[in-house]
């Protein structure tokens, strides 16, 4: 009899050492991004009527248009000299364009703009770029007519907007902030290069922060936050290589992150603790696109011009993979839970996915 119960406590006292290591050790299975093709189209397939889907922008070499989430193309139009696409509107315009024509995305005139230049739109925000390079015109997008206009004595080298303002870069490095209405807020020149010029430039979705890539001999990397009555540096770097076109500098949409070019890498700074990241990547950044699964962000780069590669990352800042690809044009489009990548004539719908 002892000796059954010696055996069962000895069976009890295991069991427990079982259970304890099992909860103490365990750690839930890491779940995965997935983008899982779903199909694909061709713009050069005749257009198609839309019924009430959302219509989504796209612009593949000497093509542009709109299609849907079900593969749908809209509209499709031949691009002559260069254009600008939005979610809202767009515009064809030449070299020498007096008049511009604003349309909507299903074709549609929006408005005329009785203004010679070239225009400039991001979502609903429509812009002019007066000949000669250094006057801006703040558009009202209703009515087409000029709300306010900046001249400045150097030409305009970088350009960037958000729903709460707008920030311009020029060639002798002056940064200019404008709020909403384009009204001027603030003027600086973060100097400290022997060659001063601003090569790219953004600002935050709430106007609170700002932030360009600046100079020639040394380059620099610069963020700026708005304290009200100054502005503050809140991180700054030097590059290691400079950089000698326009660049790539992109706020995340919740004013978290801030990301740029830095030749060899994506450089990725937090606007809260200043802190930054480096994650190697080859080529020139074209465009960074955000999705709300696992917090994603996807980044098309180009290398040699005809080779493209899409960097993945997750929580914003965690590379996980990247794929590449041979073209001669390509686009990328994120839109809630799904990535649209357009390469020459053919747009793909891929989901995100986290499991």
């Amino acid at each position: 009899m002892k000796a059954r119960n010696k055996h069962l406590l000895q069976c009890l006292a295991c069991l427990t050492i079982a259970l304890a290591y099992f909860f103490l050790s365990y750690t839930p299975l890491q779940t995965e991004l997935h983008l899982r093709p779903e199909w694909t189209c061709d713009i050069l397939k005749t257009p198609e009527a839309a019924m009430q889907e959302a219509l989504l922008p796209f612009k593949l070499g000497n093509k542009g248009g709109y299609f849907t989430h079900s593969g749908k193309v809209v509209t499709i139009a031949d691009i002559p000299y260069k254009a600008t696409f939005s979610k809202d509107f767009y515009a064809l315009y030449s070299e020498d364009s007096k008049d511009i024509q604003v349309s909507r995305p299903n074709g549609s005139n929006a408005f005329m703009i009785y203004s010679p230049g070239f225009p400039f739109i991001q979502e609903d925000r429509v812009f002019v770029f007066a000949p000669g390079g250094s006057t801006i015109a703040f558009v009202n997008n209703s009515t087409g007519s000029v709300e306010s206009e900046w001249e400045y004595a150097a030409p305009i080298t970088a350009f960037n907007s958000s729903p709460k303002g707008s920030v311009v870069g020029y060639a002798d490095g002056q940064l200019t902030i404008f709020d909403q209405f384009g009204k001027k807020k603030n003027e600086l020149a973060p100097g400290g290069s022997d060659y001063p010029v601003i090569l790219g430039a953004d600002i935050s979705q709430e106007g609170n922060y700002f932030a360009c890539v600046s100079g020639l001999d040394p380059q620099r990397f610069v963020l700026y936050r708005d304290e009200g009555n100054y502005t503050k540096i809140i991180y700054h770097e030097f590059l290691k290589v400079n950089l000698t076109r326009q660049t790539k500098v992109y706020f995340s949409k919740n004013d978290r992150y801030v990301y740029f070019d830095s030749i060899d890498a994506l450089g990725i700074v937090d606007t809260e603790s200043g802190k930054a990241a480096h994650i190697p990547l080859s080529g020139t950044i074209l465009d960074i696109q955000e999705s709300p699964v696992d917090k994603s962000v996807f980044v098309l780069s180009r290398y040699q011009q005809k080779y493209y590669t899409i960097t993945i990352l997750e929580d914003c800042v965690k590379k996980i993979g990247q794929f590449s690809f041979e073209a001669d044009a390509a686009f990328i489009l994120a839109d809630g839970n799904t990535l649209f990548v357009g390469k020459d004539n053919k747009i793909s719908r891929l989901s995100i996915s986290k499991s």
